[in-house]
């Protein structure tokens, strides 16, 4: 990576735009907290967070990452899905000043004024299969609508496995100073104690955890299909919302195999009941075909459980010898990974070597290079 870029000798004025501070984007809205508390105290920047009247959310403390930390709040009442907001953007962002626009997700966010722009790519997951798009005019309006962020704003991305999907679909070039790695909250390596239920729901005492939104390309139907090739006794925990715009094959799928039984799935949880969730597990299993990054899984080898991981290019850059890697359709190679981690030499060997990948994976070391994202754009 290049030398880092000084901080240059005057106050920016940083527009983010935060209706991403919700339940239902987890990573994307997690970088976007992590900003805003790197960025409290400092000189080099005044900060607009943008929302939408009334917004909530139960993951996200909104009202804390804003007041609390010293910014100002201005509304924007438009969903992340409309194309109404480019005609929208330039006059709130001229009515705050900004000369930074930072869009966390390239479905949000200006394509003319704001001054310097940079907007988060974050994955090409619909553009690398139809099959990951609700249906086809959604594909076609997302990848529409992100071609003309990335052609319009400076892309930043997480990956240089999404870096390079990004070059590949919308032919704009991404260099190493545009990839921000993800970081990892220190809370997760302070050692919660185990749930023992959540929401009503009794958590078995053996169970292996996936976190992420029921879609196509988390694959969890793969790991309904593991279940019966393990003991009884093991059990999955799925934590994230179902999402209604895509047929869940779960339940179905669960009953035929006659395992409905042994799968606990959390919709929602909170901050501290996620980290409890995590220390109860046996193992982190991350079937996902395709990913931008893949957050949950340096969460949770911070919160020392071994992970067992597709065996896709990003979690190939990510985990490196960090995880147990294997072809995502393959159960039975599944279960055999899984099993594995029942040895106490390659389960502490896997916990080891997870534990010093996140040590250089913090929300410090994201939020400089950040920093510097920014300063270059």
């Amino acid at each position: 990576m290049a030398p880092s870029t000084p901080a240059p000798d005057r106050t920016d004025h940083l527009a983010l735009d935060g209706r991403v501070l919700s339940d239902e984007y987890h990573g994307i809205g997690r970088l976007a907290e992590m900003l805003l508390h790197r960025l409290a105290g400092s000189a080099e920047f005044e900060v607009t967070v943008f929302v939408r009247p009334g917004q909530r959310s139960r993951r996200f403390d909104i009202d804390g990452l804003i007041e609390g930390l010293g910014y100002r709040r201005a509304h924007f009442d438009l969903p992340l899905t409309s194309p109404m907001q480019w005609i929208r953007w330039p006059a709130a962002l001229r009515r705050v000043g900004a000369t930074v626009t930072i869009s966390p997700y390239s479905l949000g966010g200006p394509v003319v004024g704001g001054g310097r722009r940079g907007t988060f790519v974050h994955d090409c997951i619909m553009e690398t299969d139809a099959r990951f798009a609700p249906d086809r005019r959604t594909r076609a309006l997302y990848m529409m609508h992100t071609a003309m962020m990335a052609r319009r704003n400076r892309v930043l991305t997480r990956s240089s496995a999404s870096a390079r999907d990004i070059e590949r679909f919308y032919r704009v070039p991404v260099r190493d100073w545009q990839v921000i790695p993800g970081g990892v909250d220190e809370t997760f390596a302070r050692g919660a104690r185990p749930a023992t239920s959540i929401d009503g729901q009794d958590l078995p005492a053996t169970y292996v955890l996936q976190v992420g939104a029921r879609r196509p390309h988390k694959n969890v139907a793969g790991l309904v299909r593991v279940l019966p090739l393990l003991p009884e006794h093991y059990h999955l925990v799925l934590i994230g919302t179902i999402d209604a715009r895509f047929p869940d094959p779960v339940p179905a799928l669960a009953g035929e195999l006659g395992v409905a039984h042994r799968i606990r799935h959390l919709p929602r949880v909170s901050e501290a009941e996620l980290h409890s969730v995590y220390a109860g597990a046996e193992a982190f299993v991350y079937p996902s075909l395709i990913e931008g990054l893949g957050l949950p899984l340096l969460e949770a080898m911070a919160a020392g459980l071994p992970v067992v991981a597709s065996d896709i290019p990003v979690f190939r850059e990510i985990a490196e010898d960090a995880a147990l890697l294997v072809p995502p359709d393959d159960p039975r190679a599944w279960a055999e990974a899984i099993l594995r981690l029942r040895a106490p030499a390659e389960r502490a060997a896997l916990v080891a070597a997870g534990h010093e990948k996140v040590t250089k994976n913090t929300w410090d070391v994201t939020a400089a290079k950040m920093l510097d994202a920014i300063r270059r754009m």
